[in-house]
């Protein structure tokens, strides 16, 4: 176990944070409708349309994606991983430490991400992990 531990500590790894940011991202997990009427989830408003792509980084980039909620969503980014800069402007909580590709947003919160796209080029998904609307709240990205 110690050896394990020791090899943990000395391991290469690349360490990012904000400053390594191309640019910053919004994304608004909400109730989404037409003409004032709450129809389905959604996310800026726009409820999930496969052709479209909401945001196309650069392979190998790094972004910081902004994810606010009007109720809880546990939200998950295929192809990628991220670390969690922040929550409202607080420290991330003991456990967004690490990698993740899943993070709980609770109502009211700003949950700041640094994601970075260096898996493949292509078109890949991120959406809200309630069954309830999974294949409703959710968006599209193309790592270009």
């Amino acid at each position: 176990m110690r050896r394990a531990r020791a090899a943990l500590r000395e391991s290469d790894f690349e360490v990012l944070d904000g400053s390594h940011a191309a640019l910053t991202r919004d994304f608004n997990f909400t109730r989404a409708g037409e003409k004032g009427k709450v129809v389905r989830g959604g996310i800026n408003g726009e409820v999930f349309d496969l052709l479209r792509v909401d945001a196309r980084p650069e392979l190998g980039s790094t972004e910081i994606w902004e994810f606010t909620t009007d109720v809880y969503h546990p939200v998950h980014l295929h192809l990628v991983h991220f670390k969690v800069l922040s929550r409202s402007n607080r420290e991330p909580l003991p456990k967004d430490a690490g990698w993740k590709d899943t993070l709980d947003v609770p109502p009211g919160q700003i949950v700041c991400l640094l994601v970075r796209f260096d898996g493949s080029r292509g078109k890949h998904a991120f959406h809200c992990h309630n069954l309830k609307h999974e294949g409703l709240m959710m968006a599209n990205f193309e790592v270009v």
